[in-house]
């Protein structure tokens, strides 16, 4: 359900940013940019592939789409296994049928209800109120018209907040009925029940606001019906934007799905076969080096440099914070501990014995230190890091597995790249990073406000 979810919210902001794009560019039409066998992947195919690239990047940071020439190895790539996964008769799975359903009517009604409360205009006084009681006003017109009621004497009956067996044994198998949803179909207690575990996991019981939170996911599931009763009358489905939707998100589940399937391979090294595979990346599983410092303490940049040079020049540490009056007095500021030499700022590769580093600045001075003990980095052993080289073999043989698929598909439906594609990729890439641009900068000043 997660999965389904998150797939949703990709597709569909991905068909908006590919929308967002078209509107931009000056030659909204599309353009080919190559031909995968007898299909043609065009420019819509890439606003899609960086749309999604945008959303998936949850943690806001910089994005680097990538050349455009390994863009196009990217799209042409995900092609072949699309093809391959209508080969297969992926889109006829159910589950990729049903996602679709899902995904398209999840939208649907989204669009229909924000057309009603988008009716009421930004500027008026409460909008935000008007514009959920327009909502709610029409859910209540679409209830009358399509003969949605509620048995409110039985709904006022339902304690979903207490722990009685037999209250709970009449909630899940009740065949009262609860609500009227037109067409002669009805919706029992016990329907209700189950319906209400989608949104409450871990049920009412005990929850001091069980009857409100009953009623909401009851009008909430009500109005799901009638709402999509109403968009099969208007037929939102066949307007463009969804079928581009359905189309996206089928291919997504599809190029998904045929992954899963294709990369379905056998995977059992023998002893021999792990052992040399240790043996010949050694350095993936080598512990980093540790260190130990000694240190003292100056009060300004001058000094430290100045001890610094003089144990470069062959002078102790330990010599210099007893003998030295420029060392401040006190305990050694660094720990007499095994350090890794990025906890010192330090790269792994850099580090020798009786180093001496640029001065540390600390709070209350500067701080000059000296590796005095290298410990350097061994390989763990294998029983120790048995699993770390299966993980690393198996990535290893997923990708060859992988690269056959390619290279198998590419014989079946060759790869053509059309003349100026990696500058049209480059221009709609621009045109991508430009709006990303402003819209981070528009979502920033909203939220320094």
């Amino acid at each position: 359900m997660k999965s389904t979810t998150k797939r949703l919210a990709l597709a569909t902001a991905a068909v908006v940013m590919a929308s967002a794009v078209r509107t931009m560019a000056e030659t909204p039409r599309e353009i080919p940019l190559a031909l995968v066998g007898p299909d043609t992947v065009t420019t819509t195919e890439l606003n899609i592939e960086l749309g999604l690239m945008q959303v998936r990047n949850e943690n806001n940071v910089a994005l680097s789409f990538g050349e455009p020439k390994d863009i196009l190895k990217r799209l042409t790539q995900n092609h072949l296994i699309i093809q391959e996964g209508f080969r297969m008769g992926l889109d006829q799975e159910f589950t990729v049928r049903n996602q679709c359903d899902e995904v398209v009517r999840h939208e649907c009604m989204k669009a229909l209800l924000d057309s009603v409360a988008l009716a009421i205009p930004a500027e008026t006084p409460g909008v935000q109120d008007k514009r959920k009681a327009a909502v709610g006003a029409y859910l209540d017109g679409l209830f009358r018209r399509y003969g949605v009621s509620v048995d409110s004497t039985v709904l006022r009956s339902l304690d979903y907040g207490s722990a009685e067996a037999a209250v709970q044994k009449r909630l899940q198998n009740s065949t009262e009925v609860l609500a009227r949803v037109g067409n002669g179909r009805s919706l029992t207690v016990a329907d209700f029940t189950r319906e209400l575990r989608f949104t409450e996991f871990h049920g009412l019981v005990g929850k001091p606001d069980a009857s409100q939170r009953r009623d909401d996911i009851l009008r909430d599931h009500l109005a799901q019906v009638a709402v999509n009763r109403q968009l099969k009358a208007q037929k939102m489905d066949q307007q463009p934007q969804m079928v581009m939707l359905r189309a996206r998100f089928e291919r997504s589940t599809i190029l998904e799905e045929a992954l899963r399937v294709l990369l379905q391979f056998d995977f059992a090294p023998t002893s021999q076969e792990i052992s040399h595979y240790y043996r010949a990346h050694t350095l993936e599983v080598t512990a980093p080096p540790r260190l130990k410092m000694a240190s003292l303490k100056a009060a300004s940049p001058e000094v430290a440099n100045q001890l610094r040079e003089k144990i470069l020049g062959g002078a102790t540490v330990r010599w210099l914070a007893e003998n030295d009056k420029r060392v401040a007095k006190g305990p050694a500021p660094f720990p007499d501990m095994w350090l890794r030499p990025e906890e010192m700022g330090l790269k792994p590769e850099d580090v020798k014995l009786n180093m001496v580093p640029e001065p540390y600045q600390v709070p209350d001075g500067w701080v000059v230190a000296q590796v005095v003990a290298l410990e350097p980095g061994q390989p763990l052993p294998l029983e120790q890091c048995r699993e770390q080289i299966l993980g690393m073999m198996k990535r290893d043989a997923m990708r060859d597995h992988m690269a056959m698929i390619i290279a198998r598909l590419e014989k079946e439906s060759p790869i053509v790249i059309l003349p100026g594609a990696e500058q049209e990729v480059a221009r709609v890439v621009a045109e991508v990073a430009k709006a990303a641009t402003a819209n981070a900068a528009t979502i920033n000043n909203a939220a320094s406000k």
